[in-house]
């Protein structure tokens, strides 16, 4: 038996170490998962002394303010003793990272300190050692390169044999000063996956002075889940593309068994007392026919409220009245831009703005509250777009709901960003100005409000808006939502 650590930095939505410490304890390890450090966000003008991510994520929030997410208090010697403690009373045999893009710096600096205390192989696994690994080598001996289950289990059973693993299918791993590529491995069987564990003896959470056990990092009222993998689309600025691209599209998209999903939730509603369900599926309205047989047993078994995300083409009216018979409350559906050429020729995103606002209002008429995503500050963007996206969100349902309009962030090596990095060499970029983006961001949020659209368009030509773009917000009247569950009442534009 291996006693594997892993580390994950900055509590909240990951299912991964739950994921990997249900298989190891399928396969007989021990396992303890230990959560470190808090990220929170901040109006941007009062984050002083506060950290950001390596690629930091700003937004325009529903009230009119700039945001800064994922905002963190450099790593104190508190904090960082009690870690070391915490994983000295466990006694790893292996410690391992779960590891985002976005943490390569944060992981890569508590990595190094754990290091002055441990001697055993530190693993990284996630999307950071995925899509980056020459600059995560540098931190851990072994990387794990796409899915993790079966490599960390390899590795267990390696480490507790005293054996060598080097040569693990979806790796690379230091031999001396050498770095070994392996190649990749076959994808898994969904339904050969552990269920993952939520045990809260083995569940710590560490932040400034205070430890807490016993942990579960969604409290007591929700349960995250994924019934799948992949996504059945190619956004040029998503991971999912991503990983098409580096593994093939073959099997890119995987579902779980009805089976397997009811027992997983028959066991968290008995254990962890949730009171509704939260699918995190890229698109959990595909594959009709896997619903059709979910959703009676869910009613049935479950009967918990739900949220889950939809795309404009994978659902109907019929689909939509089902879920909401079954319990849905929620759903989020991506919109991302309201300009037809940026969706085609920059996110690979070939859907008609049309489609996407009887999409929403579907949603509305089958009363599910309903949330949209749109990114905003697109490097290929111009004024001209900003126009089409505003026109688009006056004829949008203004009962969908959005708390917050984020700018782009463009990871390396996605197909976004790869474009923007050669369009901006040959000179074709033509983004719009600061004042250009304050305006239209006032006027996005304006197209929320219950104003009549000609009052909005007033407001629009009439210049000190122009000059002094804050002052919409006298006029804003929709209360932002923070929870995708929370009741929000229903609202209805006036016509004079």
């Amino acid at each position: 038996m291996a006693r594997i650590a892993i580390v994950k930095l900055f509590n909240g939505l990951n299912l991964a170490p739950a994921q990997l410490a249900g298989q190891l304890l399928a396969a007989g390890h021990e396992v303890k998962v230990l959560y470190f450090k808090e990220t929170v966000a901040l109006p941007t003008d009062e984050s002083t002394g506060y950290l950001e991510l390596d690629y930091p994520g700003i937004g325009f929030v529903a009230n009119g303010k700039q945001f800064s997410v994922d905002l963190y208090k450099p790593v104190g010697d508190v904090e960082q003793q009690l870690l070391v403690d915490e994983l000295k009373a466990f006694n790893p045999d292996c410690i391992g990272f779960t590891v985002f893009s976005g943490l390569i710096g944060v992981c890569g600096e508590v990595n190094d300190r754990l290091r002055e205390h441990f001697d055993c192989p530190f693993i990284w696994g996630g999307p950071g050692p995925t899509l980056e690994p020459e600059k995560c080598i540098g931190f851990a001996d072994v990387l794990c390169i796409n899915e993790g289950e079966a490599v960390i289990v390899e590795l267990a059973n390696l480490i507790d044999a005293g054996d060598d693993y080097s040569d693990i299918l979806g790796t690379w791993c230091k031999r001396g000063d050498e770095i070994i590529k392996n190649e990749n491995r076959p994808l898994m069987e969904l339904n050969d996956i552990a269920c993952p564990d939520w045990g809260r003896d083995r569940y710590v959470y560490i932040n400034e002075d205070k430890i807490e056990r016993d942990y579960y990092p969604e409290g007591s009222k929700s349960y995250s889940i994924m019934t799948q993998r992949g996504c059945p689309f190619s956004c040029h600025f998503c991971i999912e593309s991503k990983y098409q691209d580096m593994f093939g599209r073959k099997n890119s998209l995987r579902r779980k068994s009805v089976d397997s999903i009811i027992d997983e939730l028959l066991w968290a509603k008995s254990h962890l007392r949730i009171k509704k369900v939260m699918f995190y599926d890229d698109v959990f309205t595909v594959h009709p026919r896997w619903l059709e047989e979910f959703l009676p047993r869910y009613t049935e078994e479950i009967g918990l409220p739900f949220w889950c995300y939809s795309y404009p083409t994978t659902h109907d009216r019929s689909l939509l009245d089902k879920l909401k018979e079954a319990g849905c409350v929620a759903i989020t559906m991506g919109v991302q831009s309201g300009s037809e050429r940026v969706l085609k020729e920059h996110f690979n995103r070939p859907t008609k703005t049309d489609r996407v606002i009887a999409a929403a209002e579907e949603i509305v008429g089958a009363g599910i509250t309903g949330f949209y995503d749109l990114i905003t500050r697109v490097d290929f963007e111009t004024v001209d777009d900003l126009e089409e996206t505003f026109e688009f969100l006056l004829r949008f349902p203004i009962d969908m709901n959005t708390f917050m309009l984020p700018n782009m962030t463009s990871y390396p090596t996605y197909k976004y960003s790869e474009d923007v990095i050669a369009a901006e060499s040959a000179g074709l970029l033509r983004r719009p100005s600061e004042e250009d983006y304050d305006f239209y961001h006032h006027l996005y949020l304006l197209s929320r409000s219950t104003l009549p659209v000609a009052k909005i368009r007033e407001i629009k030509n009439d210049p000190k808006y122009r000059e002094n773009p804050a002052l919409m917000a006298a006029f804003f009247d929709h209360t932002p939502v923070l929870n995708f569950t929370d009741p929000v009442p229903q609202r209805v534009r006036q016509t004079a």
